[in-house]
């Protein structure tokens, strides 16, 4: 989709040019065609301009100076010779993409896609994510499976969409046919929010909240596939 500083600096750019030929009018209509294809988005972007969620300039939710300012930490798999830092000594199986307390650009971004409901961030996130999967290799010779974790019915209503399977959905972007997304979940108790909880609070607020998906009763795990809750 194109932007709509794209769109305005396009159509400025063609409609002041002192001769209209077909190099000209193909940008033109090629923009306008864009537009057209999804004009409740385009028509938002115009009247609330996006954004970044760092340090507000207009034109992406997150600007590439921002992202290229991110600090990066490499995951390298453990062994013999090269021990298991020990920030990963309690994550054995889990991925993150960032420290969040060295990644102010990183607290602005989830703060604003989980509690202002900009969805469009899970394109970032998933982009994160992807590059960690990248880098230990685990595309390459076994498939991928994601679980979104699923919204009770009346907070997805709420919210409008969930933000776990639009990252899911994000990340699978990035390799295709090598992951696939399966919703295997189903929220069944309309938790309290995780955040204002303790960790024993936590662990007693999610019990029983979950069921298996019934459209995956029949599902059998493939024994090798590696399974990822997002």
């Amino acid at each position: 989709m194109i932007s709509p500083r794209t769109v305005r600096a396009q159509s400025r750019a063609a409609l002041s040019a002192p001769v209209w030929n077909r190099r000209r009018l193909d940008v033109f209509f090629g923009v306008l065609l864009d537009t057209l294809a999804k004009p409740h988005q385009w028509l938002l972007d115009v009247l609330f301009p996006p954004h970044c969620v760092s340090c507000k300039t207009e034109g992406d939710f997150l600007c590439k100076k921002c992202v290229q300012e991110l600090v990066k930490q490499k995951i390298r798999p453990s062994s013999r010779s090269s021990p298991e830092p020990k920030e990963f000594h309690y994550l054995n199986g889990v991925i993150y993409a960032l420290d969040y307390a060295k990644n102010p650009q990183i607290q602005a971004a989830i703060e604003q896609f989980k509690y202002r409901f900009t969805q469009e961030l899970s394109v970032y996130f998933g982009e994160l994510i992807a590059e960690k999967l990248g880098e230990l290799g685990m595309t390459k010779s076994r498939k991928i499976r994601l679980i979104p974790v699923p919204l009770h019915p009346k907070r997805l209503n709420y919210r409008g969409f969930n933000q776990a399977l639009g990252i899911a959905r994000a990340i699978q972007a990035h390799f295709p046919g090598k992951i696939e997304v399966l919703e295997l979940l189903q929220r069944i108790k309309n938790t309290t929010q995780q955040a204002k909880l303790r960790k024993r609070e936590r662990q007693e607020n999610l019990k029983n909240a979950f069921q298996l998906n019934k459209k995956f009763v029949q599902y059998a795990p493939e024994p090798d596939s590696l399974y990822f809750l997002v």
